[in-house]
């Protein structure tokens, strides 16, 4: 194995993986698959490896795992990139400890914390004075009955991997009182009661997204989309349309709370905009390849070749080549093979040195 060009093992095979696999892949970088349920991403050609886990992907033995890999299959130096948000949070709970035998490109739990968890996530927008769902945190059954819900509204969780992972939805609409209280009772079934949120529902015909490299926060290169369709159709897991326009007046909160989190690498930054006042409100912030991270790539922002292209023991040559390939407008195109007009985002680069990436691109 002595001498072979490092390459990406990712944790996780669905379509998301899919999308990484295919654009490293087509540029001749080495990719590895590890995960418990083989989808579209084990199958694809430019998969050079798999390694099927028998356990959850967040797994405290996983990490024991991926470090054996590293020897005894050649991974060491590989870029290990989390594509669910289980295996993030593992990889971000074990950053030191994963780092002595690969590259790490998503954040360490101290800063990805923040995002992951929904009550952190709305401190940071409250600090900076960005909008979001007004939500309830009650501590009990008993207490749902003080807490001036306006229906309808819904149950999710703090950290929301928890319900998909039980029940396959990431949300529960319920439209009085009676149906908050069956609710309530099924999600602290599932999870902790103090990890359980009552929200209003937001009026709005579509939601948003800001996908954006950035480097300690600060965006480098960014672009927004209209995630017009889901699936499930009322509070989905996945986007299954989006267009990428130009949306006006989402691009400044997002980097307001980007700044605010100091998360490095690709993110996406997730808006609805409320029907009755107009005003962006953030959903979610994903440290990690999303849905529909590839129509980025049609966009002329590959976000994937800047993370995993040059070593990020150097961030701003990471920086630099974020803004190398990018285009100041470019044809549209959306993941239904529609026109529309498209923003890719460049912003002023900084001092950078220039370095060759560990894979040659």
């Amino acid at each position: 194995m002595a001498g072979r060009e490092p390459g990406v093992l990712l944790l996780g095979s669905d379509f998301k993986a899919l999308a990484v696999a295919r654009s490293l892949g087509r540029r001749g970088v080495r990719v590895a698959v590890v995960d418990n349920v083989p989808r579209s991403a084990w199958f694809s050609r430019y998969v050079a490896q798999r390694f099927r886990w028998y356990e959850a992907m967040c797994s405290t033995s996983l990490p024991d795992f991926l470090l054996s890999l590293a020897g005894k299959a050649g991974m060491q130096g590989f870029v290990l990139w989390p594509a669910q948000d289980d295996a993030l949070e593992l990889v971000a709970r074990n950053h030191e400890r994963l780092s002595s035998a690969y590259e790490l490109i998503t954040p360490p739990w101290d800063v990805l914390r923040h995002a992951h968890d929904k009550r952190l996530l709305h401190d940071a927008a409250d600090a900076v004075g960005v909008s979001h769902p007004r939500t309830w945190y009650p501590p009990d059954e008993r207490s749902l009955h003080a807490l001036l819900v306006e229906f309808p509204a819904i149950i999710k969780p703090a950290v929301s991997i928890n319900l998909q992972h039980a029940i396959g939805r990431k949300a529960l609409p319920v439209r009085d009182m009676d149906q908050l209280v069956q609710s309530y009772r099924l999600a602290t079934a599932i999870m902790p009661a103090d990890h359980i949120m009552v929200q209003e529902v937001i009026p709005g015909e579509h939601q948003y997204s800001v996908g954006a490299f950035a480097e300690d926060g600060r965006v480098v290169s960014a672009m927004t989309a209209r995630r017009t369709r889901q699936y499930p159709i009322d509070y989905g897991l996945s986007s299954s349309f989006v267009e990428a326009v130009e949306i006006p007046g989402l691009m400044e909160p997002a980097e307001r709370i980007l700044c605010r989190l100091g998360i490095s690498g690709m993110v996406e930054v997730e808006f609805i905009h409320d029907s009755r006042d107009g005003t962006p409100k953030v959903l979610d912030v994903n440290p990690r390849p999303w849905g529909w991270h590839a129509l980025c790539i049609a966009c002329g922002l590959d976000f994937l070749r800047t993370c995993a292209g040059p070593s990020h023991s150097s961030p701003r040559t990471a920086i630099r080549s974020a803004l190398d390939p990018l285009v100041d407008r470019c044809p549209g195109r959306t993941a239904g093979h529609q026109r529309g007009p498209i923003l890719a985002r460049r912003l002023p680069a900084l001092p950078i040195r220039r370095q060759k990436s560990r894979f040659g691109l």
